[in-house]
């Protein structure tokens, strides 16, 4: 799935990486740090923050865990034609 923000394209799993990689930063702590804290390879970590990790949910649910991190589902909201005709 793909989602659109100010009219540019963005993968999901490349969101969420953008995402873990922000958290993991405000708390001072490496890759290293978070695969030992989640128990994988530190290459799991640096290919979810790339958005390019294709391993299980389960993992990447265990290493969100380990970062005192949760994942949330939401609906998608796509912008109405009024808001793209404004731009």
């Amino acid at each position: 799935m793909f989602i659109i923000i100010n009219m540019e394209i963005y993968n999901d799993i490349e969101i969420l990486g953008q995402q873990i990689r922000r958290a993991r930063k405000q708390r001072g702590l490496l890759q290293t740090d978070v695969a030992e804290l989640a128990s994988v390879r530190r290459q799991v970590i640096g290919e979810l923050e790339r958005g390019t990790y294709k391993g299980s949910l389960q993992r990447t649910v265990h290493v969100l865990r380990a970062m005192g991190l949760r994942l949330a589902i939401e609906p998608v909201r796509f912008p109405t034609l009024d808001e793209l005709s404004d731009e």
